[in-house]
């Protein structure tokens, strides 16, 4: 990756993925860099508005939202802003109800799920808030049952999964929670096998992939890579191939079955640790 960073945003559109903002040893980003995964090559759109860091971020109908996140150490937002690739332009949408940072979401039905994260008068959150691109709209959902930040997020069928993350305690937590097929309810389902936040994840072929991240604090990361399948209601990691470099909060994506880790640090603070420009690619 051209920019080396820590916790920034990606989604995927066609076959590029777009990996957006993050933070460096010094300063909060903007920088917008393109992976072409055919040509395993790399170029750059418009800067996001908002140079932030540990936001949400998610892909509806080959556009890319940028949600929350955090400006600078003291400085959280719950500005939204929306890229389109056709016309390399980026414009605002109604703000997050919540401001926090340390948030992943998923998509469901072309609305997007904003999972739990870190608010400084909360704490940790069980907030779950989804987001209707179509009426611009956001809605209250029905909170976790664990108040818990960068907690690995998918889509397996119609059940969101929301594995791991970093209570209030300052623990990490091996808490793993599906929201019903019918968005009334949380419940618990088998926790992770390692506990952890910050990680590198996707769902594909009905299975989370959760690689990477660590254990809390300044704490340094993981490479362990788990598999969680809903059907089965179980997790594997025996016999996957670990992280090749041990990241936390790098950007998440998923094309072709494939997962992408982008950048990340060795510590998962702000502007602190070595900051990493790796892409690194599991084909499950």
């Amino acid at each position: 990756m051209p920019t080396p960073r820590d916790g920034a945003f990606a989604g995927a559109i066609g076959s590029k993925i777009y990996v957006v903002g993050g933070a460096n040893n010094s300063t909060t980003l903007s920088v917008n860099e393109i992976y072409d995964t055919t040509t395993d090559s790399w170029t750059t759109g418009a800067p996001m508005p908002t140079a932030r860091w540990v936001g949400a971020s998610a892909v509806v109908n080959n556009v890319l939202y940028a949600i929350g996140g955090e400006a600078t150490d003291t400085t959280q937002l719950n500005v939204v802003e929306a890229y389109d690739p056709a016309t390399d332009t980026w414009s605002s949408k109604a703000s997050m109800p919540i401001v926090r940072d340390s948030i992943y979401a998923v998509v469901k039905k072309d609305t997007i799920f904003v999972i739990g994260g870190y608010n400084r008068a909360g704490n940790r959150l069980r907030a779950v808030e989804s987001f209707n691109p179509v009426t611009n709209r956001w809605r209250e959902l029905p909170p976790l049952t664990v108040g818990k930040s960068l907690t690995a997020v998918g889509l397996l069928g119609s059940v969101i999964i929301a594995a791991g993350g970093l209570t209030n305690s300052g623990a990490v937590t091996a808490n793993n929670e599906g929201l019903s097929a019918e968005g009334q309810f949380w419940i618990n389902v088998a926790p992770v096998p390692t506990a952890r936040q910050g990680g590198c994840f996707e769902a594909t072929g009905g299975t989370l992939y959760f690689a990477g991240g660590n254990t809390g604090g300044n704490n340094y990361p993981l490479t362990v890579l788990e598999a969680y399948t809903l059907d089965t209601n179980s997790w594997t990691g025996t016999g996957l191939a670990s992280m090749p470099n041990a990241v936390v909060n790098p950007g998440s994506a998923s094309v072709g079955g494939r997962l992408y880790c982008f950048g990340g640090s060795d510590q998962g603070n702000l502007f602190q640790g070595d900051i990493f420009n790796y892409v690194q690619i599991y084909q499950p």
